[in-house]
């Protein structure tokens, strides 16, 4: 990324103009910042390419009208920059700014400073650190087209490709060792997830591909989702009782898990994904495990998981099963219903001791009626939560009608 980020800022509103150019100067002391008022100057003409431009922020509305007809023009120009999206939160807007091409979707009413910067970090930095693909090692795939690196880490890495007998697109996730050097459980880890993925049939969980090996690297290809995470749609902003129908989808995903002995062990916003047609389902198994297997730690001392999600029990790297997943499917409930975590931490360490003993904090008061299970599913003593999925999916909201409803 630049030292000197170029950014366009585009609002109806001068202050608020104003206000995000504060906070793109507060974090790039140098930064170039350009505004532009669509109230005043109208529409931007056909011509406009965003050339001189790393990062466009597109306000909603534009001129008084939509402005994803703003994205959809800008889309059209081959090179044109990264549009962020800034709106009401809608979720139909949301989406519609994702299939348009937006680079990514901020709601004004849940924008702060580290949000801001947190996005555009991610948006100007995006491609600098993608490694060339031949440096990397990146087998050779036959079948498959690269199309760009998603993700990478030092046992695997994460490409969206193109089938080439199918036309359609996969994702494809790399494992960088192999047996012979001297990383054996992570392979073995690697093909587990396969094994016990691919023995299930559900709407909500990714579907597998293929498995192969190639040039002494293990693959596996999945389906592509192409409507980005639920990080995404948290931070943009949910009513309750969307967030309450996305709970039981997860939850439902989950029992067919657990109804075949896995668990998930991992369970986090960005792991819950979006088909382009908007339904929900599950990925990354890499943490998946046969439930009567014990929790692991690494040779480095990490604990499998992430600390912001994970159950007490694992945390400690006592034993784990199926009511590990509910507690990490409280945590998400809670931040879909309020846009924040139910526990904070300065270190890995100091969150896994807040899990262990702060208590369940208090939901607001417009969305109080779900206290009760989120009681139950951030219960401290496993034997505390709800047993298993069904119990949690036959849990309904006091007097919640709507609740009723989306239970249904």
């Amino acid at each position: 990324m630049t030292s000197e980020p170029r950014i366009f800022i585009i609002d109806d509103s001068a202050d608020y103009r104003s206000l995000l150019s504060h906070h793109v100067t507060t974090r790039w002391p140098d930064a170039v910042v350009r505004d532009y008022d669509p109230v005043f100057s109208g529409r931007l003409p056909e011509s406009f390419s965003g050339a001189g431009n790393d990062v466009i922020l597109l306000g909603h509305p534009a001129s008084g009208q939509d402005a994803l007809e703003w994205l959809q023009q800008f889309r059209q120009i081959a090179g044109f920059p990264p549009v962020v999206v800034i709106g009401d939160g809608e979720e139909r807007q949301i989406v519609s700014a994702m299939k348009g091409g937006a680079a990514e979707y901020l709601s004004k009413s849940r924008l702060n400073h580290s949000r801001l910067i947190e996005v555009l970090e991610n948006v100007l930095g995006g491609e600098e650190n993608l490694p060339d693909l031949a440096e990397a090692g990146l087998p050779s795939l036959k079948g498959y087209a690269i199309r760009e690196q998603l993700s990478g880490s030092d046992v695997s890495s994460v490409y969206l490709t193109t089938e080439e007998s199918t036309g359609r697109s996969a994702v494809l996730k790399v494992l960088r060792q192999m047996p012979d050097s001297g990383n054996e459980v992570a392979f073995e880890r690697f093909l587990q997830e396969y094994e016990l993925i691919a023995k299930l049939n559900h709407p909500s969980i990714v579907k597998i591909y293929d498995l192969g090996i190639a040039d002494d690297h293990a693959y596996i290809a999945m389906e592509y989702c192409g409507q980005g995470s639920l990080k995404r749609r948290i931070a943009a902003g949910m009513n309750p009782e969307l967030a309450f129908r996305y709970m039981r989808q997860i939850a439902g995903a989950l029992g067919e898990l657990h109804r075949v002995g896995i668990t998930h062990r991992d369970l986090k916003p960005t792991n819950v994904m979006f088909r382009d047609d908007g339904t929900l389902v599950l990925i990354d198994f890499g943490l998946a495990k046969q439930a009567q297997l014990r929790a692991e730690i690494t040779g480095t001392g990490e604990i499998f998981g992430t600390p912001y999600y994970m159950s007490p029990e694992q945390g400690h790297a006592d034993q784990v099963d199926q009511r590990g997943d509910i507690y990490s499917l409280g945590v998400i409930f809670f931040e879909m219903l309020t846009g924040d975590k139910p526990f904070n931490a300065e270190t890995p360490m100091a969150m896994i001791i807040r899990h262990r003993h702060a208590p369940v904090p208090r939901l607001p008061a417009a969305v109080a009626s779900y206290q009760p299970g989120v009681d139950r599913m951030l219960a401290k003593n496993p034997d505390d939560r709800f047993q298993n999925v069904e119990a949690l999916l036959d849990w309904t909201p006091a007097g919640d009608t709507k609740a009723s409803v989306a239970r249904a």
